[in-house]
């Protein structure tokens, strides 16, 4: 094969890619060609008839059934509510709930809300006002006495009990815990040594040392 002949080559990838695609374009032509006939002569006469038979077996009668049997009885059927319903509940909220509402409202504000608000206004208000001030005022007052029994209390443990224990522990303990540090421990404390050092070496003169 002469590689040199560019047109020779495209000739034959041409040759080859007809050969390859015929096949699948005669196949396709001929499907699209058998779906148009069937579409034109079967699927698009079936589809107009059963849209002919829908509209006229669905459509008409519904809208028949709708404007002379549903939209009658129901326009008859809320005329009967308003007449029936409708109209004797909005009677009866205008001429009688609405005024014994307010009849009753009138007698509770008469017998019950204008009697407290007088009561608390001109009696109990000022009186717990008062009776706060008062406690209030108590209060004050007793914190102020219990802070002077307390400093009385202080003072009287204080010179009952704290500056006699305090005199006592400053002029005798003291001077007895001193005496007796001086005289008394560091003497024993000193014989105690003594007595410790000789016991050892009696125990090592007797039994040896530790080996």
């Amino acid at each position: 094969m002469n590689t040199e002949n560019p047109g020779c080559l495209t000739g034959v990838a041409r040759a080859i890619a007809l050969v390859v695609v015929l096949p699948v374009r005669l196949v396709w032509d001929a499907l699209a060609w058998c779906f148009r006939q069937l579409w034109r002569w079967i699927l698009a006469p079936i589809g107009h008839a059963l849209g002919w038979l829908l509209h006229h077996l669905v459509v008409i009668p519904l809208r028949w059934l709708w404007k002379w049997v549903l939209a009658p009885v129901g326009r008859a059927l809320w005329w009967l509510i308003d007449l029936l319903v409708v109209i004797p509940l909005r009677w009866l909220w205008k001429w009688v709930l609405v005024p014994v509402g307010k009849a009753l409202w009138w007698v509770v504000d008469l017998l019950l809300v204008t009697p407290l608000t007088w009561l608390w206004r001109y009696v109990l208000g000022p009186v717990c006002r008062f009776v706060g001030a008062a406690l209030a005022w108590a209060w004050r007052i007793a914190g102020q006495v219990s802070r002077a029994i307390g400093r009385a209390i202080r003072w009287v443990l204080w010179n009952a009990v704290g500056r006699p224990l305090a005199w006592v522990y400053r002029a005798v303990l003291t001077p007895v815990g001193h005496w007796l540090r001086t005289w008394v421990w560091e003497p024993a404390a000193v014989v105690g040594r003594a007595v410790r050092t000789a016991a050892r070496e009696v125990w090592t003169a007797l039994f040896g040392g530790p080996r």
